[in-house]
């Protein structure tokens, strides 16, 4: 019976720390540790609550897709590296004419 509480507890911890790396690339790299909730109305805390947490949905998204196409593993790929990635090429497809965009052409 303790092997199962010993087994239950190593998966425990490792959850937990996969969590805490979570909150860390939220509140570290994403966020900036000086930015705080903007919002006072209660509806648009969740909302910008929600938009943090869609942005790291999006960061990680693409690093596993970027993993799938190299075919390695995405615990390879650096969260920072890839949000560096992100934040110096957002610029440049902001400069881009809609036609430019294959799969979001108003033709297609």
């Amino acid at each position: 019976m303790l092997h199962i509480y010993k087994f239950s507890l190593r998966l425990t911890y490792h959850r937990r720390w996969e969590v805490e790396s979570t909150i860390d690339e939220l509140k570290v790299h994403l966020l900036g540790r000086k930015t705080l909730i903007r919002s006072l109305n209660p509806r648009e805390v969740v909302q910008e609550v929600y938009g943090w947490l869609l942005g790291h949905w999006a960061v990680r998204s693409l690093m596993f897709q970027v993993a799938e196409s190299a075919a390695i593993s995405p615990l390879r790929l650096s969260f920072t590296g890839t949000l560096n990635i992100v934040r110096r090429t957002v610029p440049k497809f902001q400069r881009l004419q809609a036609e430019e965009f294959p799969f979001f052409s108003p033709g297609l």
